[in-house]
């Protein structure tokens, strides 16, 4: 029998909303109820107000990032 892992289940969620960010390296965490920290590698990238948060604003700001480092798209 499978045990439910909220937590888990959630950080699925946030990974898919990446789309194909998540295999260049960004990822998305909830430090509290409120925010959504992006990083890419160790460095964080951005801060969104979770309830204001879409996943095209999300993946337009990974993919500002990687143009202002310089990565092939």
């Amino acid at each position: 029998m499978a045990i439910y892992d909220r937590e888990q289940d959630y950080q699925s969620i946030l990974n898919a909303a990446l789309g194909e960010y998540q295999a260049k390296r960004f990822r998305l965490i909830e430090p509290d109820d409120h925010r959504l920290v992006l990083y890419h590698a160790d460095t964080c990238v951005a801060t969104f107000n979770q309830h204001r948060a879409h996943i095209d604003v999300i993946r337009e700001t990974c993919r500002k990032h990687l143009e202002k480092l310089g990565c092939r798209l």
